[in-house]
């Protein structure tokens, strides 16, 4: 399947402040978490903030981590374009040096 994995909706373990649901959400949707946080203050000073933020805590499952992860989509943006990369590599598109190169470029010469 490469790089275009089904995403699944789950709590953060990593970019989490409360319980990890704007972090969940904010990777899910690809957009920055500051965003999701800011709105759900701003919902919960209008309302339904706060009551959706407990039920999305309570229906939302925690991310997988470790052993339990299984495949999972590449968080940023460049860890899924060096996963593209590999991808083309295998598939014999791209020679090891093209990959190397572009591990490089893309993480900044630590490839």
């Amino acid at each position: 399947m490469g790089w275009m994995q089904r995403r699944r909706l789950n709590r953060s373990t990593s970019d989490k402040r409360l319980a990890g649901v704007c972090g969940g959400l904010a990777e899910y949707f690809d957009v920055d978490p500051l965003l999701v946080r800011i709105g759900f203050v701003v919902a919960a000073l209008a309302g339904p903030g706060l009551i959706a933020y407990v039920v999305l805590w309570i229906a939302m499952p925690k991310a997988p981590t470790g052993a339990d992860a299984g495949p999972a989509a590449p968080a940023s943006s460049t860890a899924r374009a060096v996963a593209i990369a590999e991808d083309r590599y295998a598939r014999g598109e791209i020679t090891a040096e093209d990959l190397a190169r572009i591990r490089g470029d893309l993480t900044g010469g630590a490839g």
